[in-house]
């Protein structure tokens, strides 16, 4: 979902129940700036995820995914709360 805010198919708004305050920033910041990682050659097309569960109520993400020919990495991690699980830390590259 983070990768289709990115890439303007979806609004940051959308990640408001899923996500942490900063993460939120991060994210609009990408955006609105124009940052994105390889945003100027196509879509996002996600080709690979491992999870590793850190801990009872916690999750580490890594990613891969294409864009064009070129390919990118991304990392998070999740967290178990009173509401469910929920984004705490994103990173883009």
């Amino acid at each position: 979902m983070v990768l289709e805010v990115l890439d303007g198919r979806r609004s940051v708004a959308q990640l408001s129940p899923l996500a942490e305050t900063a993460v939120l920033a991060c994210v609009r910041t990408l955006v609105i700036s124009g940052t994105v990682p390889g945003g100027e050659i196509g879509v996002a097309t996600l080709t690979r995820v491992d999870v590793i569960m850190s801990g009872f109520a916690v999750a580490e993400v890594c990613a891969g995914y294409d864009r064009g020919t070129r390919h990118f990495a991304l990392a998070a991690r999740i967290q178990r709360g009173r509401s469910g699980w929920r984004l705490t830390a994103f990173r883009v590259c």
